[in-house]
């Protein structure tokens, strides 16, 4: 009984200092640009790339839609129109879509029109989430079985839309004027 004591008390020891770090979430969505700001004119079309990564190492992801939240949703800035519901994407176990690039009307999460009463200098605000689903099979084979659901989830990052300020467009001018003054008056003399 001595004996077990101590054993017990250094088992104890070395159970709390030797933790483990927390694995990974099982999907995560990165938006392109990296941070999720764009910046687009009053009255035009921007939008998002992604990278979604299943970390899961059994189970395949199928991706279903996206949606923005916050001020990008309000529909006083404009308006959202999803891409991924187009499409039938599927990730593979401990994989990811890679880079894909936003092409207006073709590929991203979806494209953001801004309205053209949104004045310079706004920043709108909020998240895209992409709904999922995950299967332990593969959607794509032909002996897929629906009944191989296994669950269904969103992820969210951080999106924003930023309206340039036209000073900053003056500025850029102005600085240049006096370069292409220079070049001009040269190419005279």
């Amino acid at each position: 009984m001595k004996l077990t004591l101590p054993a017990v008390f250094s088992a104890a020891l070395f159970a709390v200092g030797a933790h483990a770090s927390p694995p990974p979430p099982p999907q995560t969505l990165a938006l392109v640009p990296s941070g999720g700001t764009i910046f687009g004119n009053s009255g035009g079309v921007v939008g998002w790339g992604y990278d979604f990564t299943n970390n899961d190492s059994a189970d395949w992801v199928a991706l279903n839609d996206s949606f923005v939240t916050g001020s990008l949703a309000s529909g006083t800035f404009g308006n959202y129109m999803d891409y991924i519901a187009l499409t039938f994407i599927v990730v593979n176990p401990s994989s990811s879509t890679g880079t894909v690039l936003f092409s207006q009307g073709v590929s991203g999460t979806g494209e953001f029109d801004i309205a053209p009463a949104v004045p310079s200098g706004t920043k709108i605000t909020g998240d895209i989430g992409i709904d999922y689903t995950v299967f332990s099979q593969d959607p794509n084979s032909p002996s897929f079985d629906p009944n191989s659901f296994v669950a269904e989830g969103t992820v969210f990052a951080n999106a924003e839309v930023v309206t340039p300020e036209p000073g900053l467009k003056w500025l850029t001018a102005a600085g240049l004027l006096p370069l292409a003054l220079a070049v001009w008056r040269r190419r005279q003399g």
